[in-house]
């Protein structure tokens, strides 16, 4: 018995090795993609959607048991450490009430401004202090609204987690872009009446014809994210 769990442990530790090295191989790629891009956005918070999509599916396709969680939450660490060497350290803007979010989705590369004011997170990436901004994505999003209203060319780009954690917040990512189409998205709009701005949304990309003629009239588009 003792014999083969020991041959058992010894299969696992050539199979982490192997996975080391196919990590390695990776990295190697993506700096790869650095050289190509030249200089630009790392962050491609749709195609990593699309990614994890695909090894879902994959996953079930081939009757293995991963649950989508955990296929998110280790490639999560992947894409991380790939855009950690194509932006340095990630410096964020982060509400403490999403900082578990934060945590989560950046790892170790995580180097995070706090501020309990929503304004200010977002006065912080406008002015190129910080590249990206974490705020809560429920509750009452009426500053949230009104501090986009002020940085029109700051979007919701993703939410995160991809997929609901019971432990962890979800939080929108703000940045100075709009994400690729991820083949699943929720297009974000803010409409402004006497009762104030408020928050709609419709299925699918800016991009697609459909999902423009959904755009209410005097809507103003404030984001995207894949979900």
């Amino acid at each position: 018995m003792s014999e083969d769990l020991s041959q058992l442990r010894d299969a696992i530790d050539r199979l982490d090795g192997e996975i080391l090295q196919a990590l390695a191989k990776r990295m190697q790629l993506s700096d790869q993609v650095i050289a190509a891009k030249k200089g630009a956005f790392a962050f491609r918070p749709g195609r990593e959607a699309a990614l994890v999509r695909q090894l879902v599916a994959n996953s079930k396709a081939n009757g293995q048991d991963l649950s989508p969680a955990v296929i998110l939450g280790i490639w999560r660490q992947i894409m991380t450490a790939s855009l950690s060497r194509q932006n340095g350290d990630l410096a964020v803007a982060v509400h403490p009430s999403v900082m578990p979010a934060a945590a989560w989705h950046m790892g170790s590369a995580l180097v995070a401004t706090a501020h309990d004011q929503l304004d200010l997170l977002l006065d912080v990436v406008a002015s190129g202090q910080c590249r990206y901004a974490l705020v809560p994505a429920d509750g009452d999003q009426k500053v949230l609204l009104e501090s986009l209203d002020k940085h029109r060319q700051l979007f919701i780009i993703a939410r995160t987690p991809l997929y609901d954690m019971p432990a962890v917040r979800p939080a929108f990512i703000i940045g100075d872009y709009l994400p690729d189409p991820s083949g699943d998205d929720i297009s974000l709009y803010a409409v402004a009446s006497a009762d104030g701005v408020t928050l709609g949304s419709f299925d699918g990309h800016h991009g697609d014809a459909v999902a423009d003629a959904a755009l209410p009239d005097a809507a103003r588009l404030v984001g995207v994210y894949a979900r």
